[in-house]
């Protein structure tokens, strides 16, 4: 391989691996989701949670939880935890793919999916200690309630602010990297944009969950969000794997620069 060859090969490396743990960070992702917020549960199971006590809990995510497990829910938690860097790594193959539009794009974009991403974990974490505060309610007695619930309140209002923040900032991230692809000059055709925004993003992954066979249906029922950035970085991974589209003149960078 002469020189040229061996500058272009790394880039074109980098950009294939981190569209690669892109992808591996949303089967985690999938995976920590069915395992924490994957179940479900009715008023009669769970009364004394989803009945009595249903103006003091989010009875949607406490359904979810309460059938499962201490060890399955501290597992959904830890799973996503340690392969949040999956995701970390992603944000780089999106940034190259955004590079070719120029910097100012794609500096901006890479910034906020990358803080977005990096704040996930928090989030996803506080849906294990409202989770175990309703299970609690189901072994303590009476008179330890209105502590307990007070307890999952402060809870409740910490796991929102964790999960508004980087919802927030992908979210934005998402919407300028459809808005940039659908205006063109990126690495990926202009076609791209109909998966790569924020409400296709949920939408497919919320009809993947539809669409599937009991039990799988309800594993998935709270994973729409990594499901639809699993489609993202698998279509993206594809259409980038030799470099995507080249830029249009010379001054603008290319996805394979430096």
């Amino acid at each position: 391989m002469n020189q040229a060859g061996k500058k272009n090969s790394t880039p074109l490396r980098w950009l294939r691996l981190t569209g690669v743990a892109g992808v591996i960070g949303a089967i985690m992702w999938i995976l920590g989701d069915v395992l924490l917020i994957g179940a479900t549960a009715s008023v009669a199971d769970y009364p004394l949670v989803l009945d009595t006590y249903a103006d003091r809990v989010d009875t949607e995510k406490a359904a979810m939880m309460l059938p499962s497990s201490e060890t399955r829910l501290a597992a959904g938690v830890l799973v996503a935890n340690v392969s949040v860097v999956f995701y970390l790594a992603g944000t780089w193959h999106l940034f190259r793919g955004l590079l070719p539009a120029g910097r100012w794009w794609a500096w901006p974009l890479f910034v906020l999916l990358l803080c977005g991403f990096a704040w996930t974990p928090l989030g996803h974490a506080a849906y294990y200690y409202i989770g175990m505060v309703y299970k609690t309610l189901l072994t303590t007695p009476s008179g330890a309630h209105e502590a307990i619930l007070a307890l999952g309140e402060r809870f409740h209002e910490v796991l929102v602010i964790a999960w508004t923040l980087p919802i927030v900032t992908i979210g934005l991230a998402l919407l300028g990297l459809g808005v940039r692809i659908a205006l063109g000059g990126t690495a990926w055709p202009r076609w791209f944009v109909l998966v790569a925004n924020p409400v296709s993003l949920l939408a497919i992954g919320t009809a993947i969950a539809s669409v599937s066979p009991e039990p799988v249906a309800t594993w998935l029922s709270g994973a729409a969000f990594n499901l639809g950035l699993l489609v993202i970085y698998v279509l993206s991974t594809m259409l980038l794997w030799n470099g995507g589209h080249r830029p249009p003149t010379h001054s603008t960078p290319s996805v394979l620069s430096r």
